[in-house]
């Protein structure tokens, strides 16, 4: 066939746009091998609250950003070997299929996802691409010799399901996009070559499914609600308890060498520790709308705060206590209640630590 002889212009057009966003997020600042989700999402990750609540180009931006060179590498190395595909649908179809799987993916990672979790890459994308072959292979079996459909059809299974079961057991890995993908590309192949006019139609078809990608994309969007955004809350109990320790820390230092009287070392801590943890504190307490699955992490963060206050009380108590004895009485249980601190703390580091897994 003559299209078997062109060259895959939009193959190598969309590997070099992703290459180019990856440029960027190392220009932005991102490290190569991880950059933060923090950054992702300012370069155009999808992050639900965002992108469920008017910033749905999200959706499309996110395909074109990876996380590290080893996530950008592994899809491109993929979409790479796919490149028959774009012979075997055209430019524009394999163009499209590529966009609307894509799209697809991003949609089936919000419905499925748990939480507000950052997500980009061209994995979507890339198993549509796979999906639209898989089409193929149903649809044009008939014009395909026996023995080359089944080695063909026997790498593409070996393809997805390996995938399928590293989706299933890494870390870190959007296995809904994966599936939507290839449930998308799948169906838009299919679209583009049923019927014995299809080659006829094959751009009025792929305008059609264009158009129609994206109606079904916007209704998505519209219907799908986020969990409300804990990330300010969290950053903010980050950088309270990092300034009060650090604060703490370097009082004691002082107070260690003489530099500070007993009562110099109450008053800052009163003021400028136990102050603002308290005020953070409530802070926490006064937050609505937690989500479902959240709401345990902030129970643990409720306990350890509480237990972490309580430590400084007695410490300050003790500071202000000129009773030698009683003095000697409170920093023993100071001490007592700095080991319930460790033990809360370490419960709340794995119960978010979990979450983020």
């Amino acid at each position: 066939m003559s299209q078997g002889r062109t060259q895959p212009w939009i193959t190598y057009a969309l590997i070099a746009a992703n290459v180019a966003m990856f440029v960027l997020e190392i220009a932005h600042g991102a490290d190569a091998l991880a950059p933060t989700p923090q950054q992702i999402i300012e370069l155009g990750g999808s992050f639900p609250p965002l992108t469920l609540h008017g910033e749905w180009w999200r959706l499309g931006s996110s395909m074109f950003l990876h996380f590290g060179i080893v996530h950008i590498g592994l899809n491109m190395v993929c979409l790479y070997q796919a490149r028959v595909v774009e012979q075997l649908f055209g430019r524009i179809g394999f163009l499209a299929i590529y966009l609307l799987a894509g799209l697809g993916g991003g949609i089936a990672s919000l419905v499925a996802g748990t939480g507000n979790a950052v997500t980009a890459g061209a994995s979507g994308a890339v198993f549509g691409i796979y999906g639209a072959f898989g089409a193929f292979l149903v649809l044009r079996h008939s014009q395909m010799q026996t023995d080359a459909w089944q080695r063909t059809a026997r790498s593409l299974g070996t393809f997805l399901a390996l995938n399928l079961m590293i989706g299933l057991t890494a870390k870190g890995i959007s296995l809904s996009a994966h599936i939507g993908g290839v449930i998308v590309g799948f169906g838009a192949g299919a679209a583009l070559l049923v019927g014995a006019r299809a080659a006829q139609q094959r751009t009025l078809r792929t305008l059609g499914l264009m158009v129609l990608g994206v109606a079904l994309t916007a209704v998505a969007v519209m219907s799908l609600e986020a969990d409300a955004d804990m990330t300010p809350v969290l950053t903010k109990v980050d950088t309270v308890e990092h300034a009060t320790m650090a604060r703490w820390n370097e009082a004691l230092g002082r107070a260690k060498v003489g530099e500070l009287k007993e009562s110099d070392l109450a008053e800052i801590l009163e003021r400028d520790v136990l102050a603002p943890y308290k005020k953070m504190r409530q802070d926490v307490l006064a937050t609505k709308d937690i989500p479902e699955r959240l709401r345990p992490m902030f129970e643990l963060l409720a306990d350890y705060t509480a237990a972490r206050i309580a430590a400084w009380d007695m410490f300050d108590a003790a500071l202000r206590q000129p009773d030698q004895e009683k003095q000697k009485s409170l920093l023993d249980a100071y001490k007592h209640q700095e080991a319930e601190v460790a033990k809360r703390l370490a419960a709340y580091e794995a119960e978010a630590q979990h979450l983020t897994q």
